[in-house]
């Protein structure tokens, strides 16, 4: 992962800084914390009946093979749509609009195929780089971070989308792996903890409930943290601002 930036099309490049990025970040979570949270606990709640540890709810014969498979495609197909919904509350919020729900839900709707295959080849990918080896595995995770954002935005197809991602990352991806694994990190260990206290209380419906608020907390915020990357990428390398970036929705 180099950290070399080169300027394009004769313009100089300006600093990505990832201090910003997250504190952004933060800010724009902070403040839509509840309509996010809300499309985000939705995406969780299939996981959260699955797979949440200690919460057997899946018969263990044919029936529950067939509920096991489209438990998964629910998974995929619901956060795929909640990112592309996140994604546009978000920019709403970077231009000072207030974030409609109801018009996020509409733009998903119009990428969902789009999105849908880069929410399957992204992690496919990603997971294919780690079976070699871990550390391809985090290059794949960092070239392909703002894969979403791109998709949603700029329309593109998925294959074309982490292309883009791949081009918009180059030259910073030592800064967008840092940020993503410190919130890996924390959110996993995070995630540990309040599963033990769940099965310490003891009871599926806690373990399920609080696996749930945690994908809402989590999710919402690493979507957050997506958009806010690509933005500020594009910010830096392109010298665009963020009505230019958004205008595509207008």
């Amino acid at each position: 992962m180099t950290d070399q930036s080169l300027p394009a099309g004769g313009f100089a490049e300006r600093d990505f800084n990832i201090g910003q990025v997250f504190n952004r970040t933060v800010a724009i979570w902070s403040r839509n914390l509840l309509p996010f949270g809300v499309v985000a606990a939705i995406a969780a709640l299939p996981s959260a009946l699955l797979l949440t540890p200690g919460v057997d709810l899946v018969p263990e014969d044919v029936a529950g093979a067939v509920i096991g498979v489209l438990g998964v495609i629910l998974i995929l197909v619901l956060g795929a749509l909640s990112q592309a919904v996140v994604l546009y509350g978000a920019f709403d919020d970077m231009r000072g609009r207030p974030v409609d729900i109801v018009e996020s839900m509409k733009v998903g709707l119009r990428r969902f195929f789009p999105v849908l295959g880069v929410a399957i080849f992204v992690p496919v990918l990603t997971t294919l780089a780690g079976v070699a080896l871990i550390f391809p595995g985090f290059i794949v995770a960092t070239m392909l971070f703002v894969a979403m954002p791109a998709c949603v935005v700029e329309q593109l197809g998925p294959f074309k989308a982490m292309g883009r991602s791949a081009g918009l990352t180059k030259g910073h991806r030592w800064k967008i792996f840092g940020i993503w694994f410190a919130v890996l990190l924390v959110g996993g260990m995070a995630q540990s903890m309040l599963q033990a206290a769940a099965a310490g209380v003891g009871g599926s419906v806690v373990s399920v409930l609080v696996a749930v608020l945690w994908g809402a907390v989590y999710g919402a915020f690493s979507a957050v943290l997506a958009v806010v990357t690509y933005h500020d990428l594009r910010v830096a390398k392109e010298g665009v601002d963020t009505d230019q970036i958004a205008s595509v929705f207008d």
